[in-house]
């Protein structure tokens, strides 16, 4: 990938996650409707009236925290203006919903994930070699 800023430099390797798709509450519901006592149709339920709650209190001026997972709140910003009767709302833009995992999740998540170098094609349809680990330590199998 060649550095925006200078289209002349030579384009060089950067890591990327590997995306493999998008899971849905459908999918969810029906892995935890393996456990006893579950069915999808109950998982689903909850979660969708669940969410259909979120947005409710995010608009009343509470951030939402979903425990482990991380909190959701709403952001915008606006023109400033020298005197509070001279704002108007249209002053206002950039709404944006501000998600922040949570500590455990990001924990989690950085303990288990593991890195792997893709073999990527080159110009003349040879192979990148594999990378050194600048760490020294083994390579493990990923899943990223």
């Amino acid at each position: 990938m060649r550095n925006p800023q200078d289209r002349e430099s030579a384009p060089k390797f950067h890591a990327k996650p590997e995306y493999n798709g998008m899971i849905d509450i459908d999918f969810i519901a029906k892995q935890i409707a393996g456990r006893p006592l579950l069915t999808a149709g109950d998982i689903k339920s909850v979660l969708s009236n669940f969410l259909e709650e979120v947005p409710t209190f995010m608009l009343l001026g509470y951030s939402v925290k979903l425990n482990e997972l991380g909190t959701f709140r709403i952001s915008f910003s606006s023109k400033g203006v020298d005197v509070a009767a001279d704002f108007r709302t249209t002053m206002i833009n950039g709404f944006k919903v501000i998600y922040t995992p949570d500590v455990v999740l990001k924990t989690r998540i950085e303990d288990a994930i593991t890195y792997e170098q893709d073999k990527a094609k080159t110009k003349s349809g040879g192979t990148v070699g594999e990378v050194e680990d600048p760490t020294g330590s083994e390579a493990s199998d990923s899943r990223l």
